[in-house]
């Protein structure tokens, strides 16, 4: 069983469907895209997690290629929302 490798998967694509929800609706809401922000990390951590574990298949190297895919897309074509993202970040205090 790879329990890591699929929760990480699955962050991933709550995270981009987040990120994808946010640009679809008319505005922005920062709560949906700090929820996306927080699902791709658990997403990656998870990932980082299923590596160290050595669980078996590739599921968990393509959740960690598309982390990074998606964060690069994300600040290519949006690149004020990466900045706003690591504002917020922090300003949590």
């Amino acid at each position: 069983m790879k329990p890591f490798s699929i929760f990480s998967f699955g962050f991933i694509v709550l995270g981009l469907l987040l990120f994808e929800v946010n640009w679809i609706m008319e505005g922005y809401t920062e709560t949906i895209v700090l929820l996306g922000f927080v699902s791709l990390c658990a997403g990656i951590v998870l990932s980082f997690i299923a590596i160290a574990k050595q669980e078996e298949g590739i599921l968990k190297f393509i959740s960690l290629i598309s982390f990074f895919i998606i964060l690069f897309l994300t600040t290519w074509f949006q690149p004020l929302d990466f900045i706003r993202i690591t504002t917020w970040l922090s300003n949590i205090n």
